[in-house]
């Protein structure tokens, strides 16, 4: 199941999704963004005991298909909004199923991918790997919540320091900071790290994991909804600066 770029497996009421294209660093195109959302709608009816994402060839994902964003540029703005209503309709799938979703992160985590694992329940990571936001880069802003959600896990500086100078901090130190859940012991493979937390969570009835899921949710912050809108706009006119075209076309070429 899946497509080009993201595979999706099931054994034994546990399901896999796996970015699948090595060569980018496993970037996310918006078709691998429609996968996740029309997978993870596929399962609410009745959940699995346990979904877990991952990349193939030892990185989680650098993040959105750079191709495509820098043809926004080019795009108009109601184009761009609902390009990032496909992008917010994932992660909402994400944050509403009723079973715990596992990101298991190795080498690279930035970007859009690291505000998907965001709204993954439980990250797990090598201590090498390399979470950050490098948006600033290219005159861009992450829009998908991670300046959102990262205040309320890592503190607002922090999040100020890896929003806003673009520099990217190792697994080691994203779990110092609690980004990160579980970090892998030196000599342990990774492989079983994420497998012992998959039989930890499938162990219990998934009705009430899914419930404690709601249960955490219910009080974020109110305005979270309308924040996340506010980030799509801001987005749309940093597209505008001649700045920022000029830093995505010397990217895409």
């Amino acid at each position: 199941m899946g497509d080009d770029v993201v595979s999706v497996s099931v054994d034994d009421d546990r399901v896999r999704i796996t970015f699948d294209d090595p060569e980018t660093y496993n970037a996310i195109p918006l078709a691998g963004y429609e996968t996740i959302t029309r997978t993870i709608e596929g399962l609410a009816d009745d959940p699995p005991s346990v979904v877990t994402i991952r990349g193939e060839g030892g990185h989680f994902s650098a993040g959105g298909a750079m191709g495509e964003v820098s043809e926004l540029v080019e795009s108009k703005p109601l184009e761009i909004v609902e390009l990032y209503e496909a992008y917010h309709a994932c992660l909402e799938a994400l944050e509403s199923l009723d079973a715990p979703i596992v990101a298991a992160l190795e080498g690279y985590c930035l970007g859009g991918g690291l505000e998907l694992a965001l709204a993954c329940d439980v990250i797990v990571a090598t201590r090498e790997a390399q979470l950050g936001h490098p948006e600033t880069d290219h005159g861009l802003i992450p829009d998908i919540g991670g300046p959102l959600k990262l205040p309320g896990i890592i503190g607002e500086g922090m999040t100020k320091y890896l929003v806003m100078t673009g520099r990217f901090i190792d697994g080691e130190r994203a779990h110092e900071l609690g980004l990160v859940h579980e970090l892998a012991e030196p000599g342990e493979p990774f492989e079983e790290l994420v497998a012992g937390i998959e039989a930890d969570l499938a162990d219990r009835p998934t009705y009430a994991v899914g419930l404690a899921k709601r249960q955490v949710h219910s009080v974020r912050p109110p305005n979270l909804d309308r924040a996340m809108e506010q980030s799509v706009h801001y987005q749309i006119a940093l597209y505008e600066e001649e700045e920022t075209v000029r830093r995505l076309q010397e990217f895409a070429d």
